[in-house]
């Protein structure tokens, strides 16, 4: 018995790179196309998904497709309003998947669409007010209000935009964006100041060398939080898109086991993702453990595979510029445990010499090299931390977001220290 079956194409810039299936039992697969397999340009989706002429099966096909998607609330709350059913990878994607992360675009149809057929509309900072006041999702709205077609992966609530000449644009039939908006968290009590908080965190970490995209903070009745997206470069005043993958993607897992404790990888898994990959390891793996210091001491315990992702550049795989930068432990609803397990202990404040020590053993490198990481870290929060925290608050006097996050770090600091003491 033949089973019926529905088919996406997958597009880069014009090139078909393969056909994304799913059969009456809503089981994914993916095949590459034999034009992309023999282009001397081509690369693969994933890691995961090498090059190859087989059919990847259900898992695998699902590792990628289902990590371009929102998660949780913001995913649940996008089913019961949308009038189309999106319960699925597949019917999400052949309704969003023309603008998703990456360089991959998505569509039912045999082409992609033409510059000159671009579509976008302004979307006002008052009409974004009024969806917050009325407590409405802003990535429903963009979709289900504004004609927005697009797919951001996780769970918060954000939508791409193309920002230029300080106006918000919203392209209503797959241009490519240059930015991600974000509103402030929910869906708790206090997370009200959360786009404060993630604009701190972030140009902290590029205050202490980290490599992240340009950020904005547009303060208004509420705050709006700004990144510019490193997977799209503009050429020749045309927007193109550029291959990325999350770790997820990479290692062939779904958004469900993001986190360690689900199942996830560790950081010794990512750190060897990095060496086995990366084309310049040295200068990533080092990105990677001042990534790991910084979320450490600023309290992100949300810093899940998710958040770690290989872009493709001219100089080959390269881990990304980092995102989703924030203290959440300033927040008392969220969970007050690591995301990763550092040498068998989740809390920062049971953290002792021997968990680093097998931790280091888990890297297969000596843990001075862990230790003077962490260090290098410390001392370069000690001399811009006040001056970040002035200039955050010579800008936004009545937010005390920054102290706190200063006052997080402080603790942090001092604890680590001791443990850095008892190595020498």
């Amino acid at each position: 018995m033949n089973e019926k079956k529905q088919v996406l194409n997958v597009f880069y810039n014009s090139k078909i790179v393969g056909h994304l299936s799913e059969d009456d039992e809503e089981r994914l697969s993916f095949q590459y196309s034999k034009k992309w397999l023999k282009d001397g340009d081509s690369f693969s989706l994933s890691l995961a998904l090498s090059l190859s002429s087989e059919t990847y099966g259900h898992l695998i096909t699902k590792s990628f497709f289902e990590n371009l998607l929102p998660e949780g609330e913001v995913k649940n709350i996008l089913e019961k309003s949308n009038k189309k059913n999106i319960s699925d990878e597949f019917s999400f994607l052949k309704e969003y998947g023309v603008d998703c992360s990456g360089a991959f675009v998505i569509t039912s149809l045999d082409h992609v669409p033409k510059v000159e057929k671009f579509e976008s509309k302004q979307i006002s900072l008052d009409s974004i007010y009024e969806y917050l006041d009325n407590k409405q999702s802003l990535t429903s709205a963009m979709i289900n209000e504004e004609g927005g077609r697009f797919s951001l992966a996780g769970a918060q609530d954000k939508f791409p935009v193309i920002y230029k000449k300080n106006k918000i644009l919203l392209p209503l039939n797959g241009e490519p964006t240059t930015h991600i908006l974000k509103p402030y968290v929910r869906y708790h009590n206090d997370t009200m100041d959360s786009p404060y908080n993630e604009y701190f965190c972030m140009k902290l970490a590029k205050a202490v060398g980290l490599n992240i995209p340009k950020v904005t903070l547009i303060d208004g009745k509420y705050p709006l939080y700004l990144i510019e997206r490193f997977d799209r470069a503009t050429v020749d005043s045309n927007i193109i898109r550029i291959h990325q993958q999350d770790f997820c993607q990479a290692k062939g897992i779904t958004s469900r086991k993001k986190y360690e404790e689900d199942g996830g990888p560790t950081l010794t898994q990512s750190y060897e993702l990095i060496k086995k990959f990366s084309s310049l390891p040295i200068k990533d793996l080092s990105q990677f453990l001042n990534w790991f210091w910084f979320n450490l001491l600023i309290g992100n315990n949300d810093c899940h595979s998710k958040n770690l992702s290989f872009v493709h550049t001219d100089d080959g795989v390269r881990l990304s510029p980092f995102y989703d930068l924030l203290s959440t432990v300033i927040y008392k609803e969220l969970t007050k445990e690591f995301s990763y397990s550092i040498g068998g202990q989740w809390k920062w404040h049971d953290l002792k010499l021997r968990n680093f020590t097998v931790l280091a053993e888990s890297l297969r490198v000596d843990v001075s090299l862990i230790f003077n990481s962490g260090k290098e870290m410390i001392n370069k929060l000690e001399k811009k931390l006040d001056l970040e925290v002035l200039s955050f608050e010579s800008k936004f006097e009545d937010v005390l977001t920054a102290k706190k996050i200063e006052e997080e770090i402080n603790k942090r600091v001092k604890h680590i220290q001791t443990k850095i003491k008892e190595l020498s």
